[in-house]
C-alpha cells in the first residue's frame, strides 16, 4: 500500500488552528499578490484610457469563465488526489489526467472565445474604442491562457501533498513579472514601443507562463493510457464540477449585471468592475481558506472524522469572518480613496460611493454563503453545493438585482446583501442535516455481539486493479466500511485487490449494486504459446478481465472491542 505523501502529514496535526495556520499564510499572501496585480493592472489601464479601464471590467467574466475551468477542474484532481493519499493509492495516474484534461480545456476555450468574441462585447459597452480595447484585450489573454489551465492544474497537485509554498511562489513570481511588465508595455520604455490597452495582456500572459513555469516540478505527470484515464476523468468531474459551475456561475451573474448596468451608463459597468477588483483582494482570507480546506477536509472526511469535520469548518468560518470585518470597514469607511485609485471621474465616483456603501455589509454575512459549497464539496456531497451556487448567484442576486433596476440604479446594490443572508440561511439548514445525518450514523443501534441466525454479512469482493481506486471511492460515498488487501489471480497472475466489506444483511445488494457500476468488463491481450507456423511470434489470446467477483457470507459472530 502506498504511503500517504510526507507533506500531508500538517493534515493529522490534532489543533485545526495550527493546521490552518500552516498551509493558509502560503495561500492567503500568493492571492494577495493576485489581487494587488489585478488592481495595478487596472490601475495602468486606468491612466492609459478611461475607456480601457472599462474594456477590463468587459472582459474580467471572460477571465472568471478561464479561471472557472481550469480552477474547477484543479479541485477535483486535488480533492481526488487528497482521498487517494488518505487511503494510501497511487496518485500518479490522476495528476497525469489533470495535465491532459489542462491543455483539452484550453484548446477549446481558445477557439470558442476567439470566435465569440465581439458579439459578447457588443452586448456590454456602447463606445467604439471600448468595444475595440475590449476585443483586442480579451482575445490576446484567452488565447494566451494555456499558463492558466496548466498552472491550475499543477498548483492543485502540490496542494494535495500539502505543499503550499510552490504554489505561492508561482503566484507572486507570476504576478510580480506582471506588475513590472504592465508600465513597460502599455507606455513604452525605450525600444519598447508602447503596446497600450494590449500592452497589458501580453504582460497578463507573461505573468501566467511564468507561475506554470514555477509549478511544472513535481506537478507534471504524465498523463496514462486511455483505458486508465478514463475512470480518472469521471472522478475529478464528480467532485471539481461544483466548483466550475459555482465560479461560472460567477461569470453569468457578472455579465448578467453588465448587461443591467449597461441600461444606466458605461460609468456604472466601470464601478461594478472595479467593485470585483477590490473585492477580490479583501476576499483573500474567504479564498485562501476555501482553497486550503478542500484537502483538508477531503483527507478528513474519508478517515470518517466527522467530529474534526465539523471543527474545520467553524474555526475557518471564524478565522474568515475576522479578516472580512477588514473589508467592510474600508468599503463603509473610504470608498472614495478606493475608487480615486482608478479614476477620478465624477460620476464614477457618485455611482460608486453609493454602491460601495450598501455592497459592504454584505461582505461577513458571505462568509456562511460561500464556504458551505466548498464544505459539501469537499464531502463529496455534490448536489447541496450546486444547490447553494446557484440559489446565491442564479436564483437570488439576478433576479434581485433586474428587480430593484426597476425602481433605480441606486437600489440595485441591494441585491448583494439580501443574496448572501438568504444562501447563507439555506446553508445553515443543508449544513445541520449533514451532521444530524452523521450523528444518526454514529449513534445507528447496532448489536455488539451475537451468535446463531446471522444479521451480519461479509462481502469478499476481488476488483481489478483498474478498477479498485473507483470502487473504493464509491464505497466510501455511500457509507461503507471496508478493508483493502493487495492479491494476484492465479490465472493471468495479475494485480487485483480483494475488499472485505462488513454491514448488515440489508445493505449486502447495497454494496453489491455500487461494486456493480463502478466496475468495468474489457477485454485485454496476454501471452500464448500459439505460434504463426514454426518460426512465428505469438499470437496473444485475447481475455475478458475487469468486473468483479463476489462472495457473501454469513458472520456467525461479530464484537467492535
Amino acid at each position: 500500500m502506498r504511503q500517504p505523501a510526507a507533506g500531508t502529514a500538517v493534515f493529522e496535526e490534532k489543533s485545526v488552528w495550527k493546521v490552518l495556520m500552516k498551509i493558509a499564510p502560503p495561500v492567503m499572501l500568493a492571492q494577495l499578490i493576485q489581487a494587488l496585480y489585478n488592481i495595478v493592472d487596472s490601475f495602468f489601464v486606468g491612466k492609459y484610457s478611461g475607456d480601457g479601464l472599462t474594456a477590463l471590467s468587459i472582459i474580467f467574466p471572460v477571465q472568471l469563465v478561464i479561471t472557472a475551468i481550469a480552477v474547477g477542474t484543479g479541485v477535483g484532481v486535488n480533492t481526488q488526489m487528497s482521498r487517494q493519499y488518505a487511503r494510501g493509492e497511487k496518485v500518479e495516474e490522476t495528476a497525469g489526467t489533470g495535465t491532459a484534461l489542462a491543455l483539452i480545456s484550453w484548446a477549446a476555450f481558445a477557439l470558442t472565445s476567439t470566435l465569440l468574441m465581439r458579439p459578447y462585447v457588443m452586448t456590454s459597452a456602447t463606445a467604439p474604442e471600448a468595444i475595440e480595447y475590449a476585443v483586442q484585450y480579451g482575445t490576446i489573454v484567452c488565447v494566451g491562457s494555456i499558463g492558466v489551465f496548466l498552472e491550475g492544474i499543477w498548483t492543485k497537485v502540490h496542494q494535495a501533498a500539502g505543499n503550499m509554498r510552490r504554489p505561492m511562489l508561482a503566484q507572486v513570481v507570476g504576478a510580480m513579472t506582471n506588475i513590472v511588465l504592465d508600465p513597460i508595455l502599455i507606455f513604452g520604455a525605450g525600444p519598447i514601443p508602447s503596446l497600450g490597452v494590449a500592452g497589458a495582456a501580453y504582460a497578463t500572459v507573461a505573468g501566467q507562463f511564468v507561475a506554470a513555469a514555477i509549478t511544472f516540478g513535481h506537478g507534471f505527470y504524465r498523463p496514462p493510457g486511455k483505458g486508465q484515464m478514463l475512470p480518472c476523468v469521471k472522478a475529478i468531474y464528480r467532485l471539481g464540477y461544483p466548483s466550475i459551475l459555482m465560479q461560472a456561475l460567477y461569470t453569468v451573474y457578472i455579465m448578467a449585471l453588465n448587461i443591467i448596468l449597461a441600461g444606466f451608463s458605461d460609468e456604472a459597468v466601470t464601478v461594478l468592475g472595479l467593485y470585483y477588483k477590490l473585492q477580490s483582494f479583501f476576499f483573500i482570507p474567504l479564498g485562501g481558506l476555501q482553497t486550503c480546506i478542500v484537502p483538508l477536509l477531503s483527507y478528513t472526511y474519508a478517515k470518517q472524522d466527522y467530529g474534526r469535520c465539523q471543527k474545520i469548518t467553524k474555526d475557518a468560518m471564524i478565522f474568515a469572518g475576522i479578516f472580512m470585518m477588514v473589508g467592510t470597514l474600508c468599503f463603509e469607511g473610504i470608498p472614495g480613496p478606493m475608487i480615486r485609485i482608478f479614476s477620478t471621474e465624477q460620476e464614477v465616483l457618485d455611482i460608486g460611493i453609493h454602491a460601495f456603501h450598501i455592497i459592504g455589509i454584505s461582505f461577513v454575512p458571505s462568509v456562511v454563503s460561500l464556504m458551505f459549497p466548498v464544505f459539501f464539496q469537499a464531502i463529496g456531497a455534490a448536489v447541496p453545493s450546486v444547490l447553494l451556487s446557484l440559489t446565491r448567484q442564479l436564483f437570488c442576486l439576478i433576479p434581485i438585482f433586474w428587480g430593484m433596476s426597476l425602481l433605480g440604479l441606486e437600489y440595485t446594490w441591494l441585491a448583494f446583501p439580501l443574496a448572501e443572508v438568504i444562501t447563507g440561511a439555506l446553508g445553515v439548514a443543508l449544513y445541520l442535516k449533514q451532521i444530524h445525518e452523521w450523528k444518526a450514523e454514529n449513534h445507528a443501534p447496532l448489536e455488539t455481539t451475537w451468535k446463531g441466525e446471522s444479521k451480519m454479512k461479509m462481502i469478499t469482493a476481488i476488483i481489478n486493479k483498474k478498477d479498485v481506486n473507483e470502487v473504493c471511492g464509491a464505497l466510501t460515498r455511500a457509507g461503507f466500511y471496508f478493508t483493502k488487501m493487495s492479491s494476484t489471480g492465479g490465472f493471468l497472475t495479475a494485480g487485483n485487490a480483494t475488499l472485505l466489506i462488513g454491514t448488515q444483511a440489508e445493505k449486502v445488494q447495497e454494496a453489491i449494486s455500487v461494486i456493480r457500476e463502478h466496475c468495468s468488463r474489457r477485454e485485454e491481450p496476454i501471452p500464448s504459446t500459439v505460434k504463426m507456423g514454426a518460426t512465428g511470434p505469438d499470437v496473444p489470446a485475447k481475455v475478458v478481465v475487469g468486473g468483479a467477483t463476489v462472495f457473501v457470507s454469513d458472520v456467525e459472530e461479530f464484537e467492535k472491542i
